[in-house]
Formats: C-alpha cells, structure tokens, sequence
C-alpha cells in the first residue's frame, strides 16, 4: 500500500513541518511588522451539533471543539504537545510517581466572576467518579486514591483529591499511571463550578460557565452556537470578540466550502475537486498537518455474522483500500491498516497485516462455512456523512464486498446523536467511525476503542489477554516496555480483526487571507486555539 512506501524517517520530516501556506511551506503566523488586533467575528463550520457541552458529560470531537474555548484545566497542550501550565502555574511529581502537587494561579476566575480555588478541582474530579454523574472520562479517574472506596459508597470523599489550602492541590494516585499528566490537559480534566452545577443541573451543558477564553453566549439548535471574549481571561482578553460556530449536518464538505468562498465562514475543509485545481485556492491560506487519528469501519462482534472472526478478517481482505484512495481520498489522507497511528509513541508502519487479496477474502468465507458468501444475508452499513468523498467510498467498499458475495445496505444518519445511540446499543452491524486523540498515548487508541470495559467500544471487542496488557502498560514506568506491550496489544486486535482500519487523517483547513494567529498540533482541529487567532482588518 502507499503509506508503506513512505519510510519513518521521512515521516517524521514531514510531521515536523506544520503549515503549508498559499502552496509554499511555512508557518501560517503573523508577518514581524504586523502587531495584533482586537475586534471582528470569526464563524467556523462543526459538521455536527454537539451533544452536550458539559466537559465531564460530552463524547463527540464537535463538542470538545467548543469547550476547549470555554474552559481551562490545570495544564494544557502546546503546538508540540508538551504539557504546559494552564490554571496551574507549576507542578512537582514525586520520584515513585504517586503524588502530584500543583500550585494554582491567583485570580482566575470563572465566567459568573468566581475565584477558582483548589476546591473547584477536587470538586470537579469527585464530580466525575461520581456514578451518577456517568462522566465520559470516568475512567481516566479511576486511579485516584480513595476512588473505589468512593465510588462503593464507602467513603463521601475522594482520599486522594486535597485542597491543601486555596492554591494547593494535591492529587494521589492508588498506583503509577504513565499518562496521568497528559490525562489532565483533556477535555474531561475541565474545572466547573459546583454553584452553578447545582443551580442548573442537567441545562449545565446547554448554558455553560467556564473560566475560557470565551463564554457561552447562546444557542441556536442544530443552527449555531455562539461565543463572545472574556474580558478577564487569566491570560489576557482574546482577539475576537465572537466565535459563531455554524452547524452542517452530515459533513456535507462542498456545501461547506460553498459558503467559504461566497464569504459567510473564515475556515473550510478543502473538497477534493477543489483540492486538485490549485487555481481555486490559491487566494487563500491552506493550513495541512497530520493528526493523530483513525478512521476504521468497526464491526459489532455480537451481530452474526460478525462473531465469526474469518468473516472480520475475510472483510478486511476483500477492500481495496487503494482504490479508495485514489478515486475517492484522492491523496487527501494516509490510508492504513494500522490502529496506532503514524507519529504515535508505539506505532508499526512497516507492518503489514492485510493487504488486498480477494482470492483469500474468499477462501476464509469457505472455511467460515459460507462458500462464496451465500448464508449470509445483506448486511446494513452505517454512515454519519453524506459527502461526496464519502459516497464514493462506501461506493467502493460496497462493489469491494459484493465482488466475494456479501451484500451492502448503505445506511445514512446526520443527525450525530442518533447515530451514536444506534452504535451503543448495537443496532449498526458495520459502521463507519472516526477517533480522534485526546493525548499523545497509545493507550488512547487501544485503551479507548478495545477494552472491554470502554464506553467506546462499539464493536463489542472482548479479550482478557487485549484487557491484561493494557492494564499493565498503564502502569509500567519503563517506557520502551510499555511501548512493547501496547504493541503486542495492536497485534492482537488486528489478528482478531474486529474494525478495518482505512486512514490517518490530514488537518487540511483552507482560511480566508485576513486570518492570522494559527496554532495547530497533532491533536487537530478541536485543539486549535482560538484566543490565539485575530483578524487582519482591510486584508
């Protein structure tokens, strides 16, 4: 396949250059003579309407979009992924990796003009451990000591969550947890306050109050969402003065791009017509970095003929992943049939565990028992996206699969909610699904998507041995071991093949000339800065 002709080495190279800008690479930032302004309104497109924009709460990237705007942790992510101060103004690990202490900045305040203290962390974090919070990022908590005794109901208090005094927190853990630090530059890891919780209750995550950049202004459903400058960031006023996010349903691309080019958004994705005629960007800046994500056709273990794993592997086999990519990606992507993805601590671009081979697709239908495919009834496929891109794709996939005798029904739904519910509760066979990485760690792939215990694992996938490993690798302190057992972890998977992993996303944003202030890592879009970005008035 063409990723694998692309050596590590260059990878690298190329990961290490962020921007490419009017054709040219670079970095997309402000000329030296120019001196940033305040003012103007910046509109940005979200394929979907985010579920719910309380950080302990949400699962969907287009929510975190938003509150990585509205809200701040003790530490934060830089353009290299460096964990750096955000609330916290410094911190202190201890040698056996146990206790955290950090050390708070006086005066932030949260949006409704309250002092955060330590206490607003411990609250936050009891928050969610809490059982009947059902926090999404519960799990990443569950090593705090005192957790499980809380958790139990044993205990009101979480033991290893102190407010030493109003700047001084200290987190202990029940046991070593490599990722930890980097856990807390999440969007789960948000403060909250308890006052405002308690007085709104579950409207929390429809009228939000953080201590962000921006504050939630309003909301306008399934149209937009808007926020305005907050005066007394910790870190200074942001340039904006608002960020209306317009809400496309079902990541119609060109419609997108349309409205871009007439002038009603500063941001769009780059369809990829538009992509292979230059001439139609070439007044504008393209921003393309790769991300540190997967995209995958995930498989639901408990729906027949799913269970059998011949079938999994049969399907992984039979689809031209090539083809795909160069009559649908049209280059756009990375196409790949790893799971960690490329620049990831861990990740095996040189191996190769399925590559297109309808002849053996076949012969595993044989020995799966049903002889070129008959038995096996037509099979429902679930999409969110409506794209051109994507209909050619599952074009593909569909002719791919019909050419070894298992039949397609394509299945379409934008509305993001109900397509999440349809997966959590199993009733989509095959699906198409993105995952997008919180931190730069393995674990937040195999962990996220394989562990049994996942509210992420949509395929079902269960295995002691993938679950064993993966809680040994969470605690192992040497990293060149850890990094062996997530590996053996991908191996695993892969053999038992319950998802066909296709491509590691491109950042690829086309911005309108006036934009300056760009800040783009590898965790993509949904961490991009906005209290960074102003716009150039007259330009």
């Amino acid at each position: 396949m063409k990723f694998l002709k692309i050596i590590s080495g260059i990878f690298f190279l190329f990961w290490s250059i962020s921007i490419l800008t009017n054709g040219a690479l670079g970095e997309k930032v402000a000329k030296p003579e120019e001196k940033p302004v305040f003012g103007g309104i910046y509109r940005r497109p979200l394929d979907f309407m985010p579920k719910i924009l309380d950080p302990a709460l949400s699962t969907d990237i287009y929510a975190v979009t938003i509150i990585q705007q509205l809200f701040d942790g003790l530490v934060q992510f830089d353009k290299d992924l460096n964990v750096i101060p955000a609330i916290a103004k410094s911190w202190k690990i201890s040698p056996d990796g146990l206790t955290y202490t950090f050390f708070l900045r006086e005066g932030v305040k949260f949006h409704n003009g309250r002092e955060v203290t330590a206490r607003d962390f411990v609250y936050s974090f009891t928050r969610i451990l809490d059982p009947e919070t059902k926090s999404s990022s519960f799990d990443f908590f569950t090593r705090i000591l005192g957790a499980k005794e809380f958790i139990g109901r044993k205990t009101k208090e979480v033991n290893g969550l102190i407010a030493e005094d109003k700047y001084t927190l200290k987190i202990m853990l029940s046991e070593p947890y490599t990722p930890f630090i980097s856990i807390l530059a999440m969007k789960g890891a948000k403060v909250v306050p308890r006052e405002e919780i308690e007085k709104l209750g579950a409207n929390f995550g429809k009228s939000p109050i953080g201590t962000g950049p921006f504050r939630f202004v309003s909301t306008k459903e399934d149209e937009e969402i808007i926020l305005e400058a907050n005066p007394d960031y910790f870190e200074g006023r942001p340039y904006l003065d608002k960020i209306i996010f317009k809400i496309f349903h079902g990541s119609p691309l060109e419609d997108i791009f349309r409205n871009f080019v007439e002038g009603t958004l500063e941001e769009t994705g780059i369809p990829f017509k538009e992509f292979r005629d230059p001439s139609k960007l070439k007044n504008f800046y393209i921003v393309r970095k790769p991300i540190l994500s997967l995209r995958f056709y995930g498989m639901q273990i408990k729906t027949k003929p799913f269970d059998n794993k011949k079938i999994r592997q049969a399907i992984n086999f039979a689809i031209n992943k090539e083809q795909i990519d160069q009559e649908a990606f049209q280059g756009m992507d990375y196409i790949t049939d790893r799971i960690i993805p490329l620049g990831m601590p861990s990740s095996s671009p040189a191996k190769i565990t399925y590559s297109y081979n309808p002849k053996r697709a076949k012969e595993l239908l044989l020995q799966a028992g049903y002889p070129g495919g008959k038995g096996i009834p037509p099979i429902e496929f679930w999409s969110a996206s409506k794209a051109e891109m994507t209909r050619k794709e599952l074009e593909i996939v569909k002719s791919n699969l019909a050419s070894i005798g298992i039949n397609l029904q394509i299945r379409t739904e934008t509305n993001w909610r109900k397509f999440e519910e349809t997966m959590i509760s199993y009733k989509t066979p095959i699906f198409r699904y993105a995952w997008y990485a919180d931190i730069p760690d393995p674990d937040n792939f195999l962990g996220i998507l394989f562990y049994s215990k996942s509210k992420y694992n949509f395929m079902g996938y269960r295995n002691p041995e993938v679950d064993r490993l993966l809680d040994r690798a969470r605690v192992a302190r040497d990293y060149l071991k850890r990094m062996e057992m997530y590996r053996k972890v991908e191996e695993i998977v892969l053999e038992e093949a319950p998802i066909v992993p296709t491509i590691n996303h491109l950042f690829q944003i086309a911005y309108q000339p006036y934009v300056r202030g760009i800040a783009v890592n590898a965790l993509g879009g949904p961490y991009i800065p906005m209290k960074k970005i102003w716009l150039k008035k007259g330009e």
